[in-house]
């Protein structure tokens, strides 16, 4: 008896800071009388980090394998510090073995390793996420014309989910290595692919088409006048999935999107990857030798495809919003007799 009245005690004691914060949070989400809303639209960069962009390199990409964003809001203003804010952005993430890394292959073997590797994708992502913010600097409505700017940092975190359906072009060599041309005598590059139903680690079911993300927001805002907010923020978002690249901690299957160290061509372009190979491989190797020949002594078809482990994706997106402020207050008609 003494027992549970101890446990008692203490799950009662371990709750009141919760019941504490909780009702410290919903003081924060009280509208007060100049609460407003706005509407917003901006765009800005996106960057990933994964398997084909490691975390371990994380300021090369910043700017390797950047791509674009764009994004359409509703804020909700509760007092001149909190608010919430939904928003649908779609975003379009790169990764590509070709191109990332050549000032690090020389200092890092693992970057050289992924470069012989070869592999690369796009997902288009159409997200959804609702996030509440927190302003350091009191924000309000009103701004008469003559008034000091308003501005102020922010920081904001929430939740959300995103399609996911990484693709990939397949390599320009047909199975028995001959170039593949189209009508007019050029290099076919071939269009892009879905790799879900690839099953390119020899998954035993399709990984899904939606994650869930957290994004976590830095930001600053700043009010232009009576109808118009600017913001400039970046976010990180946080994933539980490895998939958005279709690399994981899987080996090698015989498929065709699977193992790609032994093209001659860049599937993207192509262009010849015999010099760039080469150029990967360092000093000591054959001047001859090419990725069709020499991939498999290099790149083992029976390894681990990934080269981040056990790190889920994650990515960064950076917008410039502008938003319209949508009064909460009716303005009426002034009576006449």
């Amino acid at each position: 008896m003494l027992k549970n009245k101890i446990y008692f005690i203490t799950i009662a004691i371990a709750f009141l800071p919760a019941h504490f914060a909780f009702g410290q949070l919903s003081d924060l989400f009280k509208k007060s009388k100049d609460s407003y809303s706005t509407v917003g639209i901006g765009g800005g960069s996106t960057h990933y980090y994964g398997d084909l962009s490691p975390y371990r390199s994380f300021y090369y990409g910043l700017y390797s394998n950047v791509r674009w964003n764009g994004t359409l809001n509703y804020q909700i203003h509760f007092n001149p510090r909190v608010s919430a804010r939904a928003a649908i952005t779609y975003a379009r993430i790169f990764g590509n073995d070709a191109t990332y890394g050549w000032n690090l292959a020389d200092s890092k073997p693992a970057v050289r390793t992924a470069r012989l590797r070869n592999l690369h994708f796009r997902n288009d992502l159409m997200e959804f996420t609702v996030m509440g913010l927190y302003n350091f600097r009191p924000m309000e409505e009103k701004k008469t014309r003559n008034s000091p700017l308003q501005w102020t940092p922010y920081v904001g975190i929430g939740i959300g989910i995103t399609s996911n359906d990484p693709k990939a072009r397949a390599s320009i060599q047909d199975n028995n290595g001959n170039i593949r041309f189209d009508p007019n005598g050029k290099v076919y590059v071939q269009p892009w692919q879905s790799l879900r139903s690839q099953l390119n680690e020899g998954q035993t079911k399709v990984y899904s088409s939606i994650v869930p993300v957290f994004p976590l927001a830095l930001g600053i805002t700043t009010k232009l006048n009576q109808n118009w907010i600017l913001s400039l923020e970046g976010s990180f978002r946080f994933t539980f999935s490895d998939f958005l690249d279709d690399v994981s901690t899987g080996p090698y299957t015989n498929g065709e999107f699977s193992y790609r160290a032994d093209e001659d061509y860049y599937a993207l372009t192509g262009k010849s990857r015999v010099e760039d190979f080469r150029k990967a491989l360092g000093s000591g190797h054959s001047p001859s030798v090419t990725p069709t020949a020499y991939a498999p002594v290099v790149v083992s078809k029976t390894g681990q495809r990934a080269s981040e482990g056990k790190l889920k994706d994650g990515y960064i997106v950076t917008q410039i919003t502008l938003n319209y402020i949508i009064t909460s207050r009716v303005k009426c008609p002034p009576i006449t007799q």
